[in-house]
This record gives C-alpha cells, structure tokens and sequence, in this order.
C-alpha cells in the first residue's frame, strides 16, 4: 500500500499557480515573436497541471465517498464555458465585419467545433499547427481544450475503475497509469510522418502529458531540502531548454516533448519543504497572471488573427506585438472579473449548471454554424463584393489518374504497368507546384501518357536536404526506381525559392541519361497574402487594397528566373519562365477567363488559372511531345 495523504486541496500550491504564468508567457511569446520560440510547449505545460489538479480533486472525493459525475461536470462546464462562450461569440462578431465569406464559413465551423470540445478533431483535418495557414485561423488556439474535456470524459471512469478493483493507493494503480503514459508516449512514433497533425492534435497521443501529472498524486513527497531544491532546478532547466532549444515543426510531439512534460512534473512534485523555486513562482505578479492566465490564453490569439487580416500580413512588428499584448492582457482581466469568477462562484445546482450549460451552448454553436449554411453572410458585402465572393473559393482539380504514381510506388509497394511501344511516355516531377499543373498538363496534351512523383515541399533534386519523408522519397527515386526506367520526356517544377535549385545541374545530368527531353519550369509569381483576400479587400476593411503592393518577393523570383536560365543555358535542357507566363509584359495576370482568381493561395494556381499558364507555356514551344 502507498502512504495516505491529506485531502488533496489541505494546502494550496501558489507555485503552481505562477507556473501557469510561465506556460500563458511562453504561448504568447511564440505567437508574438513569430514563432521565434517554442513557446507552444507552454500548452503542454498546461496540461501537466491540469492533469495533476484534476485528478487530486477527482481522488479526493473518490476517497471520501462524495465523487458525483453530475457535481465533476458541472464544475468543468463552470471552468471551462462561460469565457470560452463570451471570447467565440465576440471573435465572430468580428469576424462578421472583417473576414470574406469564405473565411467566415470557416470561423463558423471552428467555433461549433470550439464550443462542444472537438476543436481539436476540426483542426487535425483542416490544417497543421505549424501550417503557413495557422495565422489565418481565429480559433486555431482551442485545440488544447478539446484535448482536455475528451480527457476528463474518460478519466474519471478510469480512476472509478481502478478505486474499485484494486484500490487507487496501491502498487497496481500506480503500474495502471505508467502503463498508460507509455502506451499515450509510445503511440507518438507508430505513427507514420503523414499523422503527424493527429500527434499534435488528437487525444490518443496527448493523453500521457495529463496523465503524467495525475500520476503525481499517488507518488509520495519529496523529502529533504536538498533533494528538493535539486529537482526542481532540473525541472526549471528541462522547460526553459524545452521553451528556447525545441525547434517549432511538425515532428512535434516527439522525444522533445518529454522536456516540457518531466520538466513541469518536477516542478510541481509536491515537496515537504518549500523551495526557493516554489517562492519565485508564488510571487505575487507571477500568481497574478496564473490566475487570468485562462482568459489570456484564450484572448492573445483571436485579436492577432483579426489584425493580421485587417494588415494584410503574416507577421508581427515589434511595436504591434506590445500593443496586442496589451489588449489581450486587458481583454483578460475583465473576463477573468466580470466572466470567470462569477460564475464559478454561483450557487445554482449542479443538474441546473449542465442543463443552462447545454441549451447555452446548443444556441451558440446554432449561431456560429448560421455563418457555415449562410455561406459566410455574403448579403454583407454589396453587389460587386458578392459577385467576386461567388468566384473566390478553390477550384478542385481532381486530376486524371496518372498514368503511373511512383510515390504510390514506393511508400506502397504498387506496381505500375509499363506503356505501350508506340506511347508518349512523360514523368512529372516536383511538389505541390508541380501538382497544381497537372490536371492543366493532362487536358492539354490528352494522348500523353503522364506519371508522377510529387509530394508538397518536396523539390525534385538529388542530394536533397529538408523534411526526412522528402529526402526519403527522392533518394529512393533516383537510387532504386530511375534506373530501370525511361521517359519520353521529363518535366521538373517546384517552388525554387525554398532552396535546392543549385543542386539542379547534377539532377539534369542524371535524369539526362533516362529521358529524351528534359524540361525545368521555372519559379512562379507569390503573394504575401493568398491572392483571393487581397482581390476583397476592395470590399471590406483592410489596410490596403492594391495588390501590387503584396508582391514584395517578385524582385526576388525575378531575379532568381534569370539564375536558373542562365545556370541552364549551356545543358540539354528546355527552360520556360513561368513569371513571363503569369506576368506577360510585366503586368501580372490576377484572374483566370471564368473571372476566378488565378491563384487560390499565396501562389497555387486554381484550375482554369493552370490552363491559362499551360496555353501561354505552349505559345512559347512547351508541347508533348
């Protein structure tokens, strides 16, 4: 049997309460740096803590026969609802006035999902943590809530379980749990690299970090000074090293996570002694900002989403970042005084709490998905707004089946039938700017038999160097697929800007010796904002609305146009320049025929958009064969 402790909330932990400053701090630093830091571990931070809270309190009345579901539940929706609901309601009443109707659909989806806790299950098959797109996501920062309250649906149930089968201090609950955070950790690396946004997002694979605080409570104090003073240094060192050295991608969670997590397990390891450690985080500014460090977390995201909408922008001066800590800060402390601790504090019944809970929520999330069947409101917008708005969503490509997927080929094990003798045979290689073309390829040159060997990110070169599952893919390519095959023609495209184009010498002179026509299209123009909001910001309100002035990297493109023609020049190759095709005469073209922008993002064309390029590629000798 494991020593029995007092009633869990016998002494409160005003360290444990200034930790939660340091995690809101560092959240807010990553966001408002830039993602300078890796401030996004502060999240897991939170989670360690509320794993360890939670539970102490769910033990305690477990243990003096007074665990009520109705009174844990009622005490969550109390907790979590009320500022989440007054934060949603407000971030979509401004989004009502800033964002396109198609942005708009999207916060009505978010904020549904937001307000029945499944945030995290949207954003897993909507979009990366760490995706270009992540700023343009109002609501992208409740992910972590979802992951909790799906947390909290199980864990008392299995802590009921263990209370009843063998007893909560004992030897077996304690293995319970550790066989639980292992096999919550171990899930992390079954996964393939494809599921990495389900490691980041999704329960299965975080539940280890809410699990790892509540196996604190059934571990015994600490003991003598020393000891303590010695963990908890290495707990602070663990998380500074996890909040400044852990680089931000989408490898996250990995090993590196174990940082964070063990870090904040020991910080917050209850001690018989106080610390110097525990003193620093009980000082009152720090305890100050623990206390509204929920309404912080939920108040610094959505005012800098909506800002960079109205900018126009994708990144934070140094001067604009204070000013919106300011404002989230304020926006903070008035929730947390006039939202959250009133209504934690009421007296109504716990049946009374869950049913207002319920029809609250019920009538909020009917609001926010008005926006989703609505269409985003575009009655908002006047005549010629609502014209343009019907022609900005993304044109679906559906290309024709390639004739042969080798990335198919070689992470599945397919086979690919050879062509016929008298078959044009052609290989398109590259990323996602080489998968934007090809539909357009196919309708234009429909007897051609084309394959494929695209992934996004991923440039068509050897000796690559960037993500693991680029480097795979291509080296598997050119070392085991490429010899035993030859092509008609080759054609390479890719976003050049990101690098590797000088490796492009050495590919050209190994793919020579496999094809009869090698062709490089070249770097294609880019927007610093996707091209369809710039085209609405005539509409609504934005900073600017002249297009032109968002093209801050084509100096940059040009310049690396002319690079990759001269470097090509003197070898077999056929090089076309896609800013001549976009931009002809130097005036760029921003809409396709059908009046639909030419580009859905910052620089993949839409479909009729990739035809157009494909017609003015063949008026300057592109053809196949």
């Amino acid at each position: 049997m494991i020593e029995r402790r007092a009633p869990f909330d016998a002494v409160f932990r005003p360290d444990v309460e200034g930790l939660r400053a340091l995690a809101v701090f560092a959240v807010v630093l990553f966001h408002y740096s830039n993602g300078k830091t890796a401030g996004f571990v502060g999240v897991d931070v939170f989670f360690v803590i509320s794993g360890f809270l939670i539970t102490g309190l769910i033990v305690r009345d477990i243990e003096l026969n007074e665990f009520s579901f109705m009174n844990f539940y009622s005490r969550r929706a109390r907790r979590i609802i009320p500022a989440l609901l007054v934060m949603v309601l407000l971030t979509l009443a401004a989004g009502a006035v800033l964002l396109s109707p198609e942005a708009l659909i999207l916060l009505g989806q978010q904020a549904t999902f937001s307000l029945v806790g499944a945030s995290n299950i949207y954003f897993w098959g909507a979009s990366g943590y760490f995706s270009p797109e992540a700023h343009t996501q109002p609501l992208l920062h409740t992910w972590s809530l979802g992951v909790e309250e799906q947390f909290y649906l199980l864990w008392p149930i299995a802590l009921l379980f263990m209370s009843r089968t063998f007893g909560l201090r004992t030897g077996r609950a304690l293995f319970a749990i550790f066989v639980l955070i292992a096999a919550s950790f171990v899930s992390i690396f079954l996964l393939s690299a494809d599921f990495s946004t389900f490691s980041f997002f999704m329960l299965p694979t975080r539940a280890w970090q809410l699990a790892m605080g509540g196996l604190l409570v059934f571990l015994p104090n600490l003991e003598g000074k020393g000891q303590s003073e010695s963990i908890k240094l290495v707990g602070l060192l663990l998380l500074l090293a996890a909040i400044f050295l852990i680089e931000p991608n989408a490898t996250y969670p990995g090993l590196s996570a174990l940082l964070p997590a063990v870090g904040t397990a020991l910080l917050i390891w209850p001690t018989e002694r106080k610390t110097r450690i525990a003193s620093f985080f009980g000082l009152a500014p720090l305890r100050y900002f623990g206390r509204i460090s929920y309404s912080l977390y939920l108040w610094h995201w959505p005012p800098m989403v909506m800002y960079l909408t109205w900018n126009l922008s994708t990144s934070l001066t140094i001067p604009e970042s204070i000013a919106l800590f300011l404002f989230a800060w304020g926006a903070a402390h008035l929730s947390w005084r006039f939202v959250e601790e009133p209504f934690r504090r009421n007296r109504i019944s716990d049946k009374r709490t869950l049913a207002a809970s319920f029809v609250i929520v019920c009538v909020a999330a009917s609001i926010s998905w008005t926006f989703v069947m609505t269409g985003g409101a575009p009655n908002r917008l006047d005549i010629a707004g609502q014209e343009l708005s019907a022609k900005m969503s993304h044109e679906m490509h559906e290309p024709k089946r390639a004739f042969c997927d080798f990335r198919a080929l070689i992470e599945q094990n397919l086979e690919c039938a050879p062509p016929s003798e008298n078959e044009f045979h052609a290989l398109l290689m590259g990323d996602s700017h080489a998968n934007h073309l090809l539909r357009a390829i196919q309708d234009a040159f429909p007897a051609v038999k084309i394959s494929t060997i695209t992934r996004s990110g991923c440039r068509p070169v050897v000796q690559s160097a960037g993500k693991q599952q680029c480097v795979a893919m291509y080296n598997s390519f050119f070392d085991d697929v490429l010899p035993d095959h030859r092509f008609d023609a080759i054609i390479l495209s890719a976003r050049w800007r990101n690098g590797e184009h000088q490796n492009i010498g050495k590919t050209v002179d190994l793919l020579g010796t496999h094809t009869d026509r090698l062709i490089v299209l070249g770097q294609t123009v880019e927007y610093d904002h996707p091209l369809p909001e710039l085209l609405m910001a005539n509409y609504l309100p934005r900073r600017s609305s002249d297009v032109q002035a968002f093209m801050s990297k084509l100096p940059e493109i040009r310049d690396l146009d002319q690079q990759m023609a001269r470097q090509l020049s003197n070898l077999p190759v056929e090089y076309y320049s896609m800013i001549e095709a976009v931009c002809p005469n130097d005036k760029c073209t921003v809409f396709s025929p059908s009046g639909i922008p030419l580009v859905w993002d910052y620089g993949h064309f839409n479909l009729s958009g990739a035809r157009l390029i494909v017609e003015r590629l063949k008026g300057k000798g592109f053809s196949l064969p």
